[in-house]
């Protein structure tokens, strides 16, 4: 659910990956607890960074994540996401 990772300029952080809420479960408030639940894991770990990723098309997930004081790093500091897989791995790695 969660892991470790660390920020050359934040120092050590956390990332939530693959937060999933059941349709006939949403609406409960389950998404934000757990949310909240791994911020309290991060600050006891001296985490200065709690990091998530969402796709665009999640609106709901986007307005609950801003609603909980998150910042949405697309807009306000213009990161993009990259990731390697497959062959573009494979050429790159040369193999």
């Amino acid at each position: 659910l969660y892991y470790f990772t660390y920020s050359t300029w934040k120092g050590r952080n956390v990332y939530l990956e693959d937060i999933y809420v059941t349709p006939e479960y949403r609406g409960q408030g389950i998404g934000s607890k757990i949310i909240q639940k791994v911020a309290q894991v991060a600050l006891d770990q001296g985490c200065s960074q709690f990091r998530l990723a969402v796709l665009d098309w999640n609106h709901r997930a986007v307005a609950l994540y801003k609603a909980l004081g998150a910042q949405d790093l697309t807009e306000t500091e213009g990161w993009h996401a990259f990731r390697f897989e497959g062959e573009a791995m494979r050429k790159l790695a040369g193999k």
